[in-house]
This record gives C-alpha cells, structure tokens and sequence, in this order.
C-alpha cells in the first residue's frame, strides 16, 4: 500500500516463502557468507559454525525475497515467528549485513523504525542501529542496546567496527553479533512516527557495555537532560542510533516531506 509522503510500497510475504528460499539457498554459497562473518570477528562466543551457517543461509534467503519484490527494506516478526516455529533462523546476522551494504534489515516487525533507516540510508548514506533505550536520569546517560547493530556506521565504505559473534541475549540461541562501537562519537537517537513526525535527540557514546542483562550490544551515550527525555518518551520502545549529528538534515527533509520535529531531550 503507497503512502503518500514516503512513497513507500509495503508488501506483505507469508513465512511459507521465506522457508522455501531458505530451503533453496545453496549451501557452499551459505558456508562462504559465515566464512566471512567468523574471519572478521574479534571471536565466536556461544554460536557454533552450524549455527553461523543457518543465519547465513536465512540472509541469502530474504536477500532473494528482496530481489523478487524489487524492495530495498525488510522487516521480520522474528519473535512472534520463533514462537510459531516459523523460522528456520535468527535473521540479526542478516540484518547487520543488509544494513553494512546500504539496504535495511530491520527487527520486530517495526515499520516505523524500517522507514526511519530507509530515509536515513538515501538522504546520508549511513545505516542504523535499532535499539531499546534504558534512561538513567541519575547519571544523564541513555544505555542503548539490541542484536542488530551495523559494523559500518559510517557507510559501506567505511571501516567496519570490531564485533564478536554471540548467540541471541534473550533465549541464548541462533547468532547475532555483540559490535564493539566507537567512544567519543556523536550519535542522533530519530525515528519517524505514524509518517507524521519525527522524533530526535543526540548525545556521545561514552562505553560499550558488557553485561549478561539487555541485548547483544549496548552503548551507553551521554545526553543533556534525561530527565526531559524520559518525561517525553512515547510512540514506542525502540528509537533508530546513526552516527553523526543530524539535527540539521534532518530538518531539511522534515521540511521537504510535511513531518513534524520534535526533539525529545
């Protein structure tokens, strides 16, 4: 269904499909893809190479669905689809490749964070990291985390951030990455709500938080009043992480597209 400021199409595939690429993906082709996700890794924790290969194998699938339908994004229910035992797969792996060459693989079925990141990639040409943000109000310190962080922050073109490869934090299994980022970077906190308004903040990574609660990877980011944010917080858990402060493009393309800014902080 088209939208009238995005433009964006938004088709619908039933799991039936996925498995069935996924049942079709060559498996040399699947073994290559983990091969360069194991040799890039600072290490391999809990995922054993079978494992690695199957989110390979689950990559190369939607990358298929994606050619097919002629889409430059996709979005997976990955948890209700676990439950239903409608995935052969964890698709964090995927998402980080996707989001490192420029298309958007986005978690949880969120349409407005996958729109978000859509925009993001055409207007600056950077990826996103979708996360779950936990506001300490004490310390004016936002602690971002999820399994689907990007190791290209900066672009395809840039260099990769170092990562491990961990299994998925909430039921130990599957394959994600745990993506050590930069310090001292500027990042803008955005996501677009109900293609109506766009929610933004920034702050500067301070840490990479390494703890056995939250997601994979966690940053914490320095912010200027997290009391504001909390209070204003809404439309949602997740907000979308880039490198960079974008408040002033941001603007620009608010601007051209009709969208309402407000700055949560």
């Amino acid at each position: 269904m088209p939208r009238p400021k995005e433009g964006a199409e938004i088709v619908s595939v039933e799991y039936r499909r996925l498995k069935e690429e996924y049942d079709r993906v060559d498996e040399a082709e699947a073994a290559a893809d983990a091969e360069r996700w194991i040799r890039g890794a600072v290490r391999v924790v809990e995922p054993t190479r079978e494992e690695v290969v199957r989110s390979s194998r689950l990559y190369l699938a939607m990358r298929r669905l994606m050619k097919q339908e002629g889409a430059l994004a996709v979005t997976i229910d990955c948890l209700g689809g676990f439950r239903r035992q409608e995935l052969p797969a964890y698709p964090c792996l995927g998402f980080c490749r996707l989001n490192d060459r420029r298309r958007v693989g986005a978690c949880e079925a969120d349409l407005n964070s996958m729109l978000t990141m859509l925009l993001f990639a055409h207007a600056f040409g950077v990826p996103g990291f979708i996360s779950d943000p936990v506001i300490d109000t004490s310390a004016n310190e936002v602690i971002h985390a999820h399994c689907v962080s990007p190791t290209r922050m900066d672009g395809p073109a840039g260099p990769p951030l170092p990562y491990l490869i961990r299994s998925h934090m909430e039921d130990d299994r599957g394959a994600a990455l745990q993506v050590r980022h930069r310090v001292g970077e500027t990042i803008t906190s955005a996501k677009i709500v109900n293609f109506a308004t766009v929610l933004i903040s920034t702050g500067k990574i301070t840490a990479n938080v390494d703890s056995d609660r939250g997601c994979r990877t966690k940053i914490a980011t320095k912010v200027p009043r997290a009391r504001t944010l909390l209070d204003n917080y809404g439309s949602g858990l997740h907000r979308v992480i880039f490198y960079g402060d974008r408040r002033e493009g941001v603007g620009h393309l608010a601007a051209l597209l009709g969208l309402k800014i407000v700055e949560e902080a």
